[in-house]
């Protein structure tokens, strides 16, 4: 065994020579020109040594001959294997920039360039470098990415100052191309004042002055939507809904539009838009589609920039348009919805007595504190309040606090009535009685359910629990599932929706639907943010036409836009075009006033017997 072991390590050392011995040659043939002759030296160590160091070695050097080849199956498959097995080889960098510029030779322009800079980002090879560097420049000085995918890459990876400076060059020339003259002044400014290559200094100085005499070039809209992230999907919804306005509007290649995401963060909102507005000739913000960014980028361009509109397409929360004269919520708030049904219960059914029930979570709340202050400007009452958590079978708890509540009410009333001096005087047994036998009246009962399931289930609790009332709600009723859980116990009750078809019955809404399939291949989703951010482009692309002074002050004047799902009316910013819907016999209704159509029936039959009868 002793004999055996210096055997076997005279046997590896001189096998490891041996293959270093290839290596050398196959290095030797590359450098005379002869990689083909190469190439059968270096397939054999890189299958049978490709673990060791010099089978690392053989297959960079392999996948580099195939390159020039143009074998890029066999260098992709090489490159590939060894990038997964050597994790911290001496040779990764150069086999990272192999696998790289192929995949900028087959087409994946954007994800090569990306590993490039990756490289130059962590590399501490002086030659690697060096290397990597050269190609990058000349990949992007071929004009193969656009203007967005340059600014991505550069705000990622900002690695070397010239390379920064070939993708400011770059995003300068493209803007120019395209006639955004004002883009391109900004980054041809960013390259002359980065300290670069004096060749990189004398492009775009000619750049700049190529652009003398020209204005601010072709308008701009920009999109802020998250298109990564969790909201992602709705963020891809709003794109398509502006893309197609574009397309249909006829303003594709008249306005261009410019795409930033916002991750659905407010801080990221708002620092695109002051880049853009900064880089380029921004006329209008469609954006952000969520409350949070919303509010925030609302709050700085209704104070610094009145003349450019921002139209969130489905931003909900109250007060956003608040911020300045240029900003529109295209959706209807929650705080509108809560003040149409207040105001149809307090104008229509002459009810001054309200109950809540509200769920909780930031709707429920939300609603509810809507609903207050829209009933107590009207001159009403909340008599009674309640929490409860939306999808439990019995409510019973919540229902003997609200009759509590009640009871201590109505018995003051009559004490009063009876000229008691104790106002809160009851016998237990009179307390019982009404406690356990009566049903309690509250001229009106708001339920802002979230869900039309549970909506129909609070509805059926409230019969059951012995209390009666008008049943009110907003746009989380509409739905079957509030037929089918409250079935007949939900005639009769009235609920705010947004004025929207929402069965998509209208030509409009169908209009819109065969153009999205057409253009994107699937139906717009059911949840609006599509056909919003189409209504909410549309609005601008057409108010463009104009040719106004005042984009804002024209969107403002304007009595209305007809939209994907109804009518839009601003009001000091806000959509404000809510109907109010009730059920009867089963079936939803929209209502007309405060025309109701169970009491324009009664109505018309007391009529028709007075005629008879005459």
């Amino acid at each position: 065994m002793k004999r055996l072991i210096p055997f076997l390590l005279v046997t590896l050392l001189s096998t490891a020579a041996f293959a270093q011995d290839e290596v050398a040659k196959a290095k030797s043939l590359i450098r005379d020109g002869k990689c083909a002759e190469a190439v059968p030296v270096l397939q054999g160590l890189a299958k049978s040594k490709f673990k060791t160091h010099a089978g690392a070695q053989a297959s960079v050097m392999l996948t580099e001959c195939y390159l020039r080849d143009h074998k890029r199956a066999e260098a992709m498959q090489l490159s590939s294997k060894f990038l997964e097995y050597h994790v911290s080889s001496e040779y990764r960098e150069r086999m990272e920039l192999a696998h790289s510029i192929l995949m900028v030779e087959q087409g994946e322009v954007y994800e090569g360039v990306e590993g490039m800079l990756r490289i130059l980002a962590y590399t501490k090879n002086p030659a690697a470098r060096s290397r990597t560097k050269e190609v990058v420049v000349q990949t992007l000085a071929a004009s193969l990415l656009n203007a967005d995918q340059l600014q991505a890459l550069l705000e990622k990876y900002p690695v070397d100052k010239d390379v920064v400076g070939w993708m400011q060059l770059q995003i300068g020339r493209e803007s120019q191309n395209i006639k955004r003259y004002k883009a391109a002044r900004y980054w041809y400014k960013k390259v002359l004042n980065g300290k670069v290559a004096e060749n990189l200094m004398n492009t775009a100085q000619k750049g700049l002055e190529s652009l003398e005499g020209y204005g601010a070039g072709m308008p701009t809209v920009l999109v802020l939507a998250p298109l990564s992230g969790d909201f992602a999907e709705f963020g891809s919804a709003a794109l398509q809904g502006v893309l197609l306005a574009q397309e249909k509007s006829g303003f594709k290649g008249k306005v261009n539009v410019r795409v930033a995401d916002t991750r659905a963060d407010a801080s990221q909102a708002l620092m695109r838009v002051q880049q853009a507005i900064n880089q380029d000739s921004i006329v209008a913000v469609i954006g952000p589609i969520m409350s949070a960014p919303a509010a925030t980028v609302a709050a700085w361009l209704g104070s610094n920039f009145q003349n450019i509109p921002m139209l969130t397409p489905t931003a909900t929360d109250d007060g956003i348009a608040r911020m300045g004269p240029n900003i529109f919520q295209v959706n209807i708030t929650m705080d509108n919805l809560a003040q149409s049904i207040a105001d149809f219960a307090v104008k229509c059914l002459d009810i001054r007595e309200f109950a809540i029930l509200s769920p909780l979570g930031d709707y429920g709340s939300a609603m509810s504190n809507s609903f207050t202050r829209a009933v107590e400007r009207r001159g009403g009452n909340i008599v009674a309040f309640r929490n409860y958590e939306e999808g439990r079978p019995d409510y019973k708890t919540e229902f003997d606090l609200l009759r509590d509540v009640r009871f201590k009410q109505e018995n003051r009333r009559r004490n009063i009535a009876r000229g008691a001096s104790d106002l809160d005087a009851v016998s237990p047994k009179e307390r019982r009685f009404y406690m356990s036998d009566s049903t309690f009246n509250i001229p009106g009962i708001f339920i802002p359910a979230t869900n039309p399931g549970d909506a129909g289930a609070m509805v059926s609790q409230v019969a059951f629990n012995k209390i009666s009332g008008v049943r009110l709600g907003a746009s989380g009723w509409y739905g079957r599932e509030l037929l089918i859980q409250g079935k007949r116990l939900v005639d009769s009750s009235f609920f705010s929706v947004p004025a929207l078809d929402m069965n998509g019955d209208s030509d409009s809404y169908k209009n819109f639907s065969k153009a999205f399939q057409d253009r994107w291949g699937a139906e717009p989703g059911e949840d609006k943010v599509s056909g919003l951010s189409y209504d909410a482009a549309n609005i601008v692309f057409s108010t463009i036409a104009k040719k106004p002074e005042s984009l804002t002050n024209s969107i403002n004047n304007a009595g209305s836009f007809q939209g994907v799902y109804g009518e839009i009316k601003f009001k000091r910013g806000v959509n404000v075009n809510t109907k109010i819907v009730t059920v009867q016999k089963g079936k939803f209704e929209t209502l007309d006033g405060c025309k109701i159509p169970s009491v324009e029936a009664k109505e018309k039959e007391k009529e028709a017997e007075k005629a008879s009868k005459k």
